[in-house]
């Protein structure tokens, strides 16, 4: 009967070791060794260039994803050795990403595991899934933490706060999707390549059209020491085109066609019947941008400027929603990322703490369309939209289990309990889990069209999209625009080059922001950041509209 009950219900450990088994030999039939990129084992996938290659599938390609029974099992087992070894809390993260596009397709493989022993964490990751080597990496991370311990003891130093209490949860979830892209042909990935770039030929030799249509695939496991244990597959991905007009100059007109950055969704996304119309759009656009007259301007100084909404969205992206970053304001990221020109916990600051002009209301959220959609956080969390800004206010941070805690007196200030909206993000699962703002949305105004917040500036600029960077404290910038059209008497009346912007983040913001866009000037900015040590890349797409500003510093 023993014997007959060990065929049947397997222990962990003997089904990890069967499914181990499979997973090594299907990853066995990639052509390419493996290379580890932020921490998981990637195997790329070699396609010829055939034509009966590009009648196969990516799924052809690639072998199978692990079971998802596998990684939840190695992360009960990686949970039950961690308390074993001591660790007041642990968890982990842990799965599989595919990526594919019309030439290439890869799978990646890894987990990271997170403990903590008296106040003191530690974080190991690995790429290995076997049991023992998931408990070898759970008892080093709870050795890591309690020497760290030790040592925080000797300094007299009480360590961290423990992590804010949220409830156990358990479950599945999965971004719908009606086709899976990595079920169908390449044909099809360069047919839709070809109709996004047929109505750009159609046009002549004025404008290009250069990018891909991608996607990626993840199945993600979350586990912690207090039982939670949730599967979540994510899928993200489809166009992602600039469309581009060359100058005289040597510089060119650059817009977005689609940006598979901010999108979860299937390749249903591309059946629909207004590509054409909306590229067109965009491209007789740059047209005539391109055909505005181009001259040197040599006046720099101070002028009254109009941001596009994907201009001023990163201007917001790398300042305000960076500076409401919760591990910045706790000051762990102090010697990493920087910190925040916000000052929520000064009982007498120095000087008063900047504010946000009243026309802006900022939110957050991670729904469905958004890259960062999830059910639950990576610290288990649910998420939920919430309100960062409410005209001008600042009403809550991106917090995570960790730094929540921390913020317990200015929440208690107003009468509110800690809140938690499910921003803590491992960029894979191999990664250090760490607060990031999902989606962030800046309200537009009623009604104002772009032309309307310059048809009555007599001298000024308007900045057609932008990269831009910021100090360490965030409370200045430098924006670097590929062109600037020239507003005089409330019309464009050139183009320059070879301009930047320096600017004040609380002039910008706050008493500098005269009026802002409506819905039809929203854009859109994609913003990264580096955080923790070693760094690793957080990015998070921002919306916003137009917006007019007072003055902005204008030098070459």
């Amino acid at each position: 009967m023993s014997r007959m009950n060990s065929v049947l219900h397997p222990t962990r450990r003997q089904f990890l070791t069967r499914s181990v088994t499979q997973s090594v030999t299907a990853l066995a039939g990639l052509s390419v060794v493996p290379r580890i990129v932020q921490g998981m084992a990637v195997h790329d996938a070699v396609i010829p260039n055939s034509s009966a290659a590009r009648r196969t599938t990516p799924n052809r390609w690639l072998p199978d994803s692990p079971p998802d029974a596998q990684f939840r099992a190695l992360a009960l087992l990686a949970m039950d050795v961690a308390k074993q070894a001591g660790a007041d809390f642990a968890d982990m993260r842990i799965g599989v990403q595919r990526e594919c596009a019309a030439r290439d397709a890869r799978i990646a493989l890894g987990y990271g595991i997170r403990a903590q022993v008296g106040g003191t964490w530690s974080f190991e990751h690995g790429t290995v899934l076997t049991p023992d080597a998931v408990a070898a990496s759970a008892r080093a991370a709870v050795a890591g933490a309690r020497t760290a311990s030790r040592i925080n003891a000797q300094i007299d130093w009480s360590g961290h706060d423990p992590f804010a209490a949220v409830p156990v949860v358990t479950g599945e979830w999965h971004v719908p999707i009606e086709i899976d892209p990595f079920s169908v042909p390449f044909d099809d990935f360069y047919r839709m390549e070809h109709l996004v770039r047929e109505p750009i030929r159609r046009l002549g030799i004025l404008v290009d059209i250069v990018g891909e249509i991608r996607w990626t695939q993840e199945t993600r496991v979350f586990a912690s020491s207090e039982g939670s244990l949730v599967t979540q597959t994510f899928t993200r991905g489809g166009p992602d085109f600039r469309v581009v007009a060359e100058l005289r100059s040597g510089n060119n007109v650059s817009f977005h066609f689609e940006r598979r950055d901010i999108q979860s969704l299937g390749f249903e996304s591309l059946l629909r019947t207004d590509f054409a119309e909306r590229i067109l759009s965009i491209a007789e656009e740059a047209i005539r941008w391109r055909e505005l007259p181009e001259r040197s301007f040599d006046d720099v100084g101070r002028f009254p400027v109009v941001f596009d909404g994907s201009a001023f969205a990163a201007i917001v992206g790398k300042s305000l929603n960076f500076a409401l970053d919760g591990d910045r304001l706790s000051g762990s990221e102090f010697d990493a990322s920087g910190r925040s020109f916000l000052q929520p916990f000064a009982a007498h600051p120095v000087q008063p703490p900047p504010e946000v002009s009243s026309l802006l209301t900022v939110t957050s959220d991670r729904a469905i369309p958004s890259s960062t959609a999830a059910h639950w956080d990576d610290d288990g969390v649910v998420t939920t939209p919430c309100t960062l800004v409410e005209k001008g206010v600042v009403v809550d941070f991106h917090t995570t289990r960790e730094t929540a805690p921390v913020f317990r007196p200015w929440y208690e200030q107003r009468s509110r309990a800690p809140q938690l909206h499910g921003r803590s993000l491992a960029p894979t699962p191999a990664s250090l889990p760490m607060a990031s703002g999902g989606e962030v949305r800046v309200s537009p105004a009623a009604s104002a069209s772009e032309a309307d917040l310059y048809r009555d500036m007599a001298h000024g600029f308007l900045i057609k999209g932008a990269d831009v960077t910021t100090t360490s404290g965030l409370s200045t910038g430098l924006l670097v625009p590929p062109f600037i059209v020239e507003i005089v008497k409330g019309k464009p009346a050139a183009r320059l080059g070879g301009l930047r912007l320096a600017f004040v983040t609380n002039a910008v913001l706050n008493r500098g922001l005269i009026a802002l866009g409506d819905a039809s000037t929203v854009g859109t900015s994609v913003v990264s950041t580096s955080k923790g040590m070693p760094w690793q890349r957080m990015t998070n797409p921002v919306s916003a509209p137009a917006a007019s500003c007072k003055e902005v510093d204008i030098f070459r």
